[in-house]
């Protein structure tokens, strides 16, 4: 119980000893500023005499990842300090500042770094989700290709399916008439054959009932 207390206070010792070594007045958030130039870096109410190091930083404000160190030792009373930004300097948009060493620090909002040539730099989350996008879109026209393939080659289908459909039934058509035909006139010289039969018959027991008489 005693070292749970004891580790308490000292979290709070150190909660109560951090503060801001500076009030920094540039850069504000949103500053721009242009690899291969100055850029001015001021400070008013140094609670220090010397700033132990500046050091720039990029990323989500909750969890800055350290650059580079850009200066250490500073005179906290000279009020600033000019960084010469390396022409090659990454461009980028969640720039930051760190004055001090933690737990005594001070730390500026994001702001902009952009090329040499002025270009808007693209931070890496836009990039991706830029990437995402172009990604979505050439999926979505490949989806919308493919089904109008497909719905070209049903109705290719289709109609070649009706053509086969209409062939077939001028093929048969002609022949089934035909047919029709063929029975049709085949059936009264059927009938006509049985009438004459059936005479002969007539005419050939009249003959013998004449015989039979005479």
């Amino acid at each position: 119980m005693r070292s749970i207390f004891i580790a308490v206070a000292a979290i709070a010792t150190t909660f109560v000893s951090a503060q801001n070594i500076v009030s920094i007045t540039s850069p504000l958030t949103g500053t721009v500023y242009t690899a291969g130039k100055a850029a001015l870096i001021s400070w008013i109410d140094a609670s220090v005499d010397t700033i132990p190091a500046i050091v720039i930083a990029q990323g989500d404000p909750n969890a800055l990842q350290p650059v580079q160190t850009i200066a250490s030792n500073v005179d906290a009373s000279a009020g600033s300090y000019t960084w010469n930004i390396p022409a090659d300097f990454a461009p980028g948009t969640d720039y930051a500042l760190e004055l001090g060493v933690s737990p005594n620090i001070s730390f500026t909002g994001l702001f902009t770094i952009q090329a040499g040539d002025g270009s808007t730099p693209s931070s890496s989350a836009s990039s991706s989700d830029s990437a995402s996008a172009s990604a979505s879109a050439s999926a979505s026209a490949s989806v919308s290709a493919s089904a109008s393939a497909v719905s070209t080659s049903s109705a290719s289908v289709a109609v070649s399916s009706s053509a086969s459909s209409q062939a077939v039934s001028s093929s048969v058509s002609p022949s089934a008439s035909s047919s029709a035909s063929a029975s049709a006139s085949s059936t009264p010289n059927a009938a006509n054959k049985k009438t004459a039969s059936a005479l002969v018959g007539v005419m050939a027991g009249s003959a013998a009932v004449a015989m039979l008489l005479a």
